[in-house]
């Protein structure tokens, strides 16, 4: 019994601070306009022209570098559209890689079908690739939402928690040699109008 009382009095005294006084546990957070960043010219909410262009200025290449890759019928930017659409857009090089996916704009614009809601970049790992991957961010971004491993902007960081974004809020991360920004916003329109496409009346 004694024994076990020697265990537990430490971890007791390293926990008492937390168990008196919550908020020297909690975590300050910093939210920022996610959607107002881009990742190599390319922005939120960009169309499929918009978004080409910038990843072809930003790497100085021209348009057939940006391989597009079309929805198939079943898929959801087709129903919606009611035409093929481009889902991605992505330029390799040596190892760099950028990726950038569309969503439906809904309600449906047909001069402006489709809208990017989750954009990649990366470089090949090396140590000190990612410690320049992590310095372009902070320089570029500004302040973190939170203090984490990685470098986190958050649109709405969860208060005092140091725990990340809210559910369905726009965010960026730094991630080893990635950055990835993502807008939660244009997918979650669009499940809300699929769903309300297969309401039915109950006739029973």
């Amino acid at each position: 019994m004694k024994r076990n009382l020697f265990v537990l009095l430490p971890a007791t005294f390293i926990a008492l601070p937390f168990l008196l006084n919550p908020a020297s546990a909690a975590q300050p957070v910093h939210p920022v306009d996610v959607r107002s960043f881009d990742v190599a010219g390319v922005k939120s909410g960009m169309s499929v022209e918009e978004a080409r262009s910038a990843m072809q200025k930003n790497f100085g290449v021209s348009a057939d570098k940006i391989v597009a890759s079309d929805s198939m019928d079943y898929q959801t930017p087709t129903v919606i559209t009611g035409s093929k659409q481009v889902m991605y857009l992505v330029y390799e090089n040596d190892g760099t890689r950028m990726q950038v996916s569309f969503q439906p704009r809904v309600p449906y614009n047909k001069i402006n079908p489709m809208a990017a809601d989750l954009i990649s970049y990366e470089i090949p790992w090396t140590n000190e690739n990612q410690e320049a991957m992590k310095k372009a961010a902070l320089a570029k971004y500004g302040p973190v939402s939170i203090s984490s491993m990685y470098p986190l902007w958050c649109e709405k960081p969860i208060p005092g928690t140091g725990m990340g974004c809210e559910s369905g809020s726009a965010q960026l991360e730094q991630s080893s040699t990635k950055i990835t920004l993502t807008d939660p916003a244009w997918q979650n329109a669009v499940i809300k109008y699929m769903d309300e496409k297969k309401t039915t009346k109950p006739q029973f």
